[in-house]
């Protein structure tokens, strides 16, 4: 699944993101477009305090990030 967030400033990057990963079924993953900065900075370690897995954190162009997440 792909979700891109890049129109979006947190909390409300926060919240799409947990909607979607609660859709996801036991070892499938989601991947994330999003912003560098708060956005990046902040959501990885949320999503990881719910219990969600943070796969992979990569630079895809200037202030933008791909993040790859599993539902664990």
């Amino acid at each position: 699944m792909f979700l891109d967030l890049t129109k979006y400033k947190c909390p409300i990057t926060f919240v799409k993101a947990k909607l979607a990963l609660e859709k996801l079924k036991k070892n499938e993953t989601l991947t994330i477009k999003i912003n560098e900065g708060e956005d990046l900075d902040s959501m990885p370690e949320s999503l990881k305090e719910i219990g969600f897995k943070i796969i992979k954190k990569i630079k895809i162009k200037k202030n933008i990030a791909k993040i790859i997440i599993e539902h664990a």
